[in-house]
């Protein structure tokens, strides 16, 4: 009986350990990953404020950047597309913003919005402003994002799944 026991231990132990890995990949974000070049918005000769707008085929993200020192803060508004505001309800919506160093590998990364859950889409509000330390040897930045829009419900529901890598 007591080895049936040690036995019932070790493999939810096992099993534990194989869930908290995956979990930890997905926390790891996209540290390490190199970003294309035509999604690296730089911040080197962002003295000062600066001002700008990140287009995807699924929104539009309009932001206000500011660097001081070590730090940087981001204000803005996201659009949802046409094809998105077509549905009445948005699931979920995560933006994502990420550092970036010269040769476009990321160093770090921050959320920079999460939308509440089920919200109806003629209400929400996609404003966001944020304040981060920027990881020493930041050259520039990029965005990424990943949501869910909705019509419906049951058997008549459809639903769409969105979203954007670095």
């Amino acid at each position: 009986m007591k080895f049936i026991l040690n036995i019932r231990y070790i493999v939810t132990g096992v099993f534990c350990i194989i869930c908290l890995h995956g979990c930890m990949g997905g926390m790891a974000g996209w540290k390490g990953h190199n970003v294309r070049k035509d999604n690296r918005i730089p911040l080197e000769d962002a003295a000062g404020k600066t001002s700008g707008v990140w287009k995807t085929g699924d929104l539009s993200l309009r932001y206000d950047c500011l660097i001081k020192g070590n730090r940087i803060q981001l204000d803005g508004e996201t659009t949802l597309t046409e094809k998105l505001t077509h549905f009445t309800t948005l699931d979920h919506l995560s933006i994502m913003v990420q550092f970036l160093d010269r040769e476009g590998t990321v160093l770090g990364h921050e959320i920079l919005y999460i939308s509440s859950y089920r919200a109806w889409i003629p209400m929400i509000n996609l404003s966001f402003s944020r304040s981060f330390v920027l990881p020493s040897e930041t050259a520039s930045m990029s965005f990424s994002y990943s949501g869910k829009v909705s019509d419906g419900s049951g058997d008549d529901g459809i639903d769409w799944d969105f979203w954007s890598t670095p």
